[in-house]
């Protein structure tokens, strides 16, 4: 049983690793639209692959632990939970990679960037502190993540109502308005996804699933 808690180590250090990629990529897709370096976009593009190379090698792992040792209790819970996050983290890429799409039809972005600067930060911190979750196995961070998601809801939703009200009379600007919810909607992902990974830490130390809770 030892080497199957070793392997199970190594395991949730490559998700870990998964999991810096993934964080990197929103914060480089987001430096793109905020700060206008357009030259991130390309580093995000570059790392698509190797997150999805990591999906597929981390869910190959944990099913080769599955079925060499036949876990039971918190491990085979372990083993689900890193399946799972894995998926949370792959979209999480995907959605990085929509943003950087709709950060490119962008030319001179109409306001409100100061709502997308502050939703973005709550969308990076939010995807930091569920990872240190799942790295430390802490129910109670994964709890504190999961409630700020609705601060992200609201950003989203006020960002939706003023760019669609946007009193442009240029088509040009009303496709920005549109590209710029796009991205605020595609934010609102990331943070329901950083959410999903503190429910299967939540999972993991309670043994308790919490899906669709109200």
């Amino acid at each position: 049983m030892k080497q199957f808690q070793q392997e199970l180590g190594q395991l949730k250090q490559r998700v870990l690793d998964m999991g810096s990629l993934a964080e990197s990529m929103v914060a480089d897709a987001s430096r793109a639209l905020i700060e206008g370096e357009r030259a991130t976009i390309q580093q995000v593009r570059t790392n698509e692959p190797k997150l999805d190379r990591l999906q597929v090698e981390v869910d190959r792992e944990a099913i080769r632990l599955i079925t060499i040792f036949t876990p039971v209790a918190k491990d085979l819970r372990f083993l689900l939970m890193i399946a799972r996050i894995n998926s949370e983290l792959e979209r999480i890429g995907d959605q990085a990679i929509d943003n950087c799409e709709y950060v490119e039809l962008l030319t001179n972005p109409p306001p409100p960037l100061n709502d997308l600067s502050n939703m973005s930060d709550i969308v990076l911190g939010m995807l930091h502190d569920a990872l240190h979750a799942f790295r430390e196995e802490d129910a109670q961070a994964a709890e504190v993540v999961m409630k700020v998601d609705d601060q992200v809801d609201a950003l989203n939703a006020r960002i939706f109502r003023e760019l669609l009200e946007h009193p442009a009379a240029d088509p040009a600007i009303r496709a920005q308005c549109m590209s710029l919810i796009l991205v605020a909607r595609s934010l609102e992902r990331i943070a329901d996804h950083a959410s999903n990974i503190c429910e299967e830490v939540f999972y993991l130390v309670e043994a308790a699933d919490i899906r669709h809770r109200t």
